[in-house]
């Protein structure tokens, strides 16, 4: 029988192993303790880093963590040191992915979506606090404002907004089951959980929900759908119809002539108004639109709608302040839904 040698390792070769692990282990930790916890304006310590250190259980001397410091410097990792007479000071230089200031808003524009529900307003809250360190994440966390509360439901949302986008990119047919809500807050599908079936085209924001436009081959026409309304999305294996091929800029001025993403005759018209709706003109339909001065006291304003409900419900928040001079057959739809007003 052949007698295999035997490799005899010794304990001091185990020991050294050891120790290389345990410094990687430490490294590894220092420069999460920059990144996280250190910027210029509160730089960390020699004795700060050693006592966040001690407190995972990780032991590590004043005098060899400048070496530390110094090798992660090498590798490339952006740490500014800060020499004193008193006490050296450690940061980690690299500016944050999104600013304070970003973050912040888009924390907020988080808590006032009503299409996003309650916990998954909390989860996004947190991974976006998360990512301005520990200081920032705290004063982020400190500062917030649960400002909506109205938040919507249904938490099918993320793979309803995933399915719609893939959808998209692959240029293939999509369908699921659409509900509207009873006095109760229960859902009520439409027409006994009918199965839709649409082309997806984009996905719009537009007055606190989530719309998505698309093409409807059952209607030969464009539809808006909320996206919290939506349940069961699924992609199928039918390509999009050659309808459905929008151009972005269709859409955008889609977008600018809608009001709340219902659908109406589009139509250019000229609005009389007092100087004092200015700001509401130039907030509804952008800076760029043309004004006119027509005396002290009013301007006109060439602008694109859609004549829909909610235009008119829109329009007729000002009376006495606004009106349609043009077309006539627009000023004679206006009179209509005025004596409508009346009569309800």
């Amino acid at each position: 029988m052949k007698i295999l040698p035997v490799r005899l390792i010794s304990s001091d070769s185990i020991d050294k192993d050891d120790k290389m692990e345990n410094t990687k282990l430490k490294l590894i930790r220092i420069l999460e303790l920059l990144q996280k916890e250190s910027s210029k304006s509160k730089p960390l310590t020699t004795q700060q880093i050693c006592q966040k250190l001690e407190k995972i259980g990780m032991h590590c001397e004043r005098r060899t963590l400048y070496k530390d410091i110094k090798l992660l410097i090498e590798c490339g990792y952006d740490i500014e040191v800060v020499t004193s007479k008193t006490a050296n000071l450690y940061y980690y230089k690299k500016a944050p992915a999104l600013s304070f200031a970003e973050l912040k808003i888009l924390i907020d524009a988080a808590e006032a979506a009503s299409f996003i529900s309650e916990n998954q307003t909390a989860e996004i809250v947190a991974k976006l606090a998360a990512l301005g360190g520990s200081r920032r994440s705290e004063l982020l966390n400190g500062n917030l404002i649960h400002f909506n509360s109205q938040k919507h439901n249904n938490c099918d949302l993320y793979e309803t907004i995933t399915t719609i986008e893939t959808a998209i990119q692959r240029k293939l047919r999509i369908s699921f089951y659409y509900f509207d809500l009873d006095e109760h807050a229960e859902r009520i599908y439409r027409h006994n959980k009918k199965l839709y079936a649409v082309d997806p085209v984009v996905l719009i924001h537009n007055h606190d929900n989530y719309y998505l436009r698309c093409y409807n081959p059952e209607h030969d026409q464009m539809r808006n759908y909320r996206i919290d309304r939506m349940t069961d999305a699924e992609i199928t294996d039918i390509p999009m119809d050659e309808k459905a091929d929008v151009s972005e800029t269709e859409i955008t001025e889609y977008i600018s002539q809608s009001f709340k993403m219902y659908s109406g005759r589009t139509v250019e018209t000229l609005l009389e108004f007092k100087n004092e709706l200015l700001d509401v003109i130039f907030d509804k339909f952008g800076e760029n639109t043309p004004v006119v001065r027509k005396n002290d006291d009013a301007c006109i304003a060439t602008v694109v709608v859609q004549t829909s409900p909610t235009f008119w419900g829109w329009y007729f928040q000002f009376p006495e302040k606004m009106k349609i001079c043009s077309p006539d057959w627009l000023v004679e739809e206006c009179e209509k839904w005025r004596g409508l007003r009346y009569e309800g």
